[in-house]
């Protein structure tokens, strides 16, 4: 991750801890865990694919991702790009992995554009947008 001198190192932790919590509650079928990671009125815009708003929009929508192909979402390159005390804007990006009968393979790749707000004491997603790369 990229930081910035002046960048207070709890912003940095609260929206790197953000972001990983959110692949490994998606990676193992953790519904719940993962709209946690949201506001209440959060939204999940997968480009392409859909656009998820407020926890029950993104509840059922999260849910029909769940598979029990072994699967590994890896966010990497994460530069925060703006943030105050109570609001962080960050970009990382993505590869996501399932495991086939051959083994270990790339699906995708991308990246996320993230807005996060520091929201009852830990920092979570306000708009997480999820951009797939040709």
């Amino acid at each position: 991750m990229t930081t910035a001198p002046d960048l207070d190192p709890s912003v940095s932790a609260g929206v790197l801890a953000a972001i990983a919590s959110y692949a490994q509650a998606l990676d193992t079928g953790r519904v719940d865990d993962l709209i946690e990671l949201f506001t209440p009125d959060g939204v999940s815009e997968i480009a392409g694919m859909a656009t998820f708003e407020g926890h029950d929009a993104l509840r059922a929508g999260y849910t029909g991702f769940v598979t029990e192909q072994p699967q590994m979402h890896l966010a990497g390159n994460t530069v925060i790009t703006s943030w105050s005390a109570d609001k962080a804007k960050a970009v990382s990006n993505l590869a996501f992995f399932q495991r086939g009968k051959s083994g270990w393979a790339v699906q995708l790749v991308g990246r996320y554009d993230d807005t996060l707000r520091l929201y009852k004491g830990s920092w979570r997603f306000e708009r997480r947008i999820t951009t797939f790369l040709p």
